[in-house]
């Protein structure tokens, strides 16, 4: 099972046909989902099953949401149906662009139970997203240490509203998985598996994209005290000023004028 980055195991208990919603947890970044789209959204196993009651073990990733609805309905056809021990995982179509997945995962789908002997899934048509049995799954991959701390450091998400020290922890962390990243397919090149390394590379893309967008946060915090304020408000201030001054030149007797400006030529 994929305990670096499934839930702990929920014990489910089906006694009639039952809809199962799937969405993404809101607040999500969407390259937090992008770089864990080729890894199962679930994976359910059949503990026990007694005619129309039974009994699933559940584990999903930490961004999905998944919850369970009873029913009336009961679907024509079926897309995969299991026996006791055995399981299926919920993949993302590889036909399918990320982008639509994405967007889909956001909407939310549904994905209906049906127990008689054995548990029947039915997938809604048209998704973005598949079962597959467990002794079928060929996707599946044991990712190095590397690969899930850099979607870990993908999914935190950073605010402008953030202080420019915590922006710069921010940055430091980036920083630092990139430099793992590259160390790693430095001390493993050739032993990489090619999909491991392609993950590698598309991860350390979004990380370089995520530190720009760091570092644009970071400056900006730090050349102005407010993010109330705009950044050019001193600027506009200064004209403000210098309008002001231009007013009282105008409308101030002569021998003011000369007076001020002795005084301002005796402290320069």
């Amino acid at each position: 099972m994929h305990q670096h980055i499934c839930s702990h195991p929920r014990v489910i208990q089906i006694n009639q046909p039952t809809i199962v919603k799937v969405r993404l947890l809101d607040n999500i970044d969407d390259l937090l989902v992008l770089a864990s789209l080729s890894n199962p959204l679930f994976e359910m196993i059949i503990s026990q099953v007694d005619g129309v009651e039974a009994t699933l073990i559940l584990r999903q990733q930490s961004f999905v949401s998944i919850e369970f609805e009873k029913t009336q309905h009961v679907a024509e056809r079926f897309d995969v149906n299991r026996h006791v021990g055995q399981g299926v995982r919920l993949y993302s179509r590889m036909a399918f662009a990320p982008r639509i997945c994405i967007e889909q995962l956001k909407k939310g789908f549904d994905i209906i139970l049906q127990v008689d002997g054995d548990v029947y899934f039915t997938v809604i048509e048209n998704m973005p997203f598949e079962l597959i049995p467990l002794e079928q799954d060929l996707r599946l991959l044991c990712e190095p240490q590397v690969l899930v701390v850099a979607k870990t450091i993908l999914g935190q998400k950073a605010s402008h509203g953030e202080s420019s020290t915590a922006l710069a922890l921010h940055i430091s962390e980036v920083e630092h998985v990139r430099r793992d990243i590259a160390d790693y397919m430095r001390g493993e090149s050739g032993k990489i598996h090619p999909g491991v390394s392609t993950e590698l590379l598309k991860l350390d893309l979004l990380l370089q994209n995520k530190r720009q967008w760091l570092m644009r946060t970071y400056h900006q915090s730090l050349e102005r005290p407010s993010l109330s304020r705009a950044s050019n408000e001193a600027s506009l201030d200064i004209e403000k000023l210098q309008q002001k001054l231009e007013c009282y030149n105008l409308l101030a007797p002569s021998d003011v004028t000369e007076l001020v400006n002795q005084l301002s030529d005796d402290e320069n």
